[in-house]
């Protein structure tokens, strides 16, 4: 980014922007990923460390992840700056894309193709096979230059499977033992999770370096907002108070991103105060306002303040000074920030009429529908009938009397009976004899009719 030629002003207004009223060249805080403002904490000099070490040995799969706005991609571009002018660098911003896209994206990353060729239809009709051959040819063409070919994919964790076990196949091309296409995916730490599941598992076995960010510490977040100051040209040693710093560190938890969004207000809060200090009450002003656009304090002139105030305590003699002190409004300097009585005083005195009162907000959340008085007094009726019958068969089960007991009887046992002795021969024959006669059955074996 080039400083600017001339005093920068804001759409509307001659009043100049945060810049020129703080003397610095540009911007300090804005969300870009310029490699230059980069900060090295302990995790971040870490993780570049292992990234450049990891792709300089040529290695074919590598991970980085961090809470959103810890400044990965920035991390990135740090690193495929230090590799050299002989490093084909794709980034892959979109996980949304499909496989072909993906191709498209990095072979016009690796100057392959424009994007005005793109534009225009190029490579649409290329299926995957092609597109695949494509790369693979310009990839054997770096071995002989001693070149090398990163694609970096942001935002990983969003990718699909297919998506994710497609980009392994992306780095299985070699020769010569060393890999031709180097893969650094980038994500949140939900990513260690997926890539965990069964359906990634040989996709996780290859990574063979893991880095992580963390948020910075409460003197790193200090030494950071310097250091983003130092770079963009601040002349004075302190911009933010110390208490304005610890509470910076505070509301942001620590996160880059949320630290250069503070900041990028509380600058702007400062030079609307005209104060070359910003205190921990304008960086409050500044958080409230990124909370509630309602929430910023209104900046009003010295003859509103004093008009205001007279409202406040006499509110006849305001009517009767009141197209004069419009007039002296209109002359009066407007950089003056209410204070906190003026406010109040202002507050007393402008109600708000009925037209002008904000819409409701409309929360969409389940409402349960209205039940009929008879539905819920028969719910009641069928609930407490329940209730007496089941006290009811308590107090007769309970209540009734017990039987009289049975005695029991004795159980005597004799002895065996003694065993019959056989009859004898003489026995038997009278036994025969007197059946004979008395079934009727003769001599000769015939019965006697």
């Amino acid at each position: 980014m080039q400083p600017p030629t001339s005093q920068p002003e804001s759409p509307g207004s001659d009043e100049p922007l945060y810049e020129a009223f703080y003397g610095l060249r540009e911007q300090p805080f804005a969300l870009s990923t310029d490699p230059k403002f980069i900060f090295w904490s302990g995790s971040h000099r870490r993780a570049y460390d292992d990234l450049l070490v990891g792709l300089r040995r040529r290695e074919g799969l590598l991970l980085l992840t961090g809470e959103t706005g810890t400044g990965k991609t920035t991390l990135c571009r740090a690193v495929i700056e230090a590799l050299g002018h002989r490093t084909f660098s794709a980034l892959v911003l979109n996980p949304y894309m499909a496989g072909p896209e993906v191709l498209r994206v990095i072979l016009r990353d690796f100057g392959l193709v424009s994007r005005d060729e793109i534009r225009r239809g190029s490579l649409t009709r290329a299926d995957a096979p092609h597109l695949l051959d494509t790369l693979e040819g310009f990839l054997r063409s770096l071995v002989p230059l001693d070149a090398r070919a990163v694609v970096i994919v942001d935002e990983a964790q969003s990718l699909s499977p297919e998506a994710l076990d497609q980009v392994r196949m992306l780095g299985a091309y070699e020769e010569n033992g060393q890999r031709l296409l180097q893969i650094v995916l980038c994500g949140q730490p939900g990513l260690l999770n997926t890539l965990k599941t069964d359906a990634l598992r040989a996709l996780n076995e290859r990574i063979t370096r893991r880095a992580g960010l963390n948020p910075l510490l409460a003197p790193e977040v200090e030494a950071y907002v310097r250091h983003r100051l130092s770079v963009a040209g601040a002349e004075m040693a302190t911009v933010f108070s110390p208490e304005a710093l610890g509470l910076i560190a505070e509301y942001s938890r620590g996160l880059p991103r949320r630290i250069n969004v503070l900041c990028d207000r509380a600058l702007d809060e400062g030079r609307v105060a005209n104060s070359p200090l910003i205190t921990a009450d304008i960086l409050k002003r500044a958080a409230r306002s990124l909370a509630s656009p309602s929430a910023a304090v209104p900046v009003i002139n010295a003859a509103e303040a004093t008009a205001a105030i007279t409202a406040a305590q006499n509110p006849t003699a305001a009517r009767a000074t009141a197209p004069a002190a419009q007039a002296a409004a209109s002359k009066a300097p407007t950089h003056l920030v209410a204070p906190p009585l003026v406010r109040e005083a202002k507050e007393v005195k402008e109600e708000p009429e009925p037209e002008a009162e904000p819409e409701p907000v409309i929360i969409e959340e389940e409402i349960p529908a209205k039940r009929s008085p008879l539905v819920v007094v028969a719910v009641i009726v069928v609930i407490l009938g329940a209730i007496a019958a089941a006290y009811y068969a308590w107090t007769v089960v309970s209540h009734r009397p017990a039987l009289p007991p049975v005695a029991e009887a004795p159980l005597s046992i004799g002895a065996p009976a003694s065993a019959r002795p056989a009859p004898t021969d003489d026995q038997l024959k009278d036994i025969l004899s007197r059946w004979t006669v008395e079934s009727g059955i003769g001599t000769n074996g015939s019965a006697n009719l």
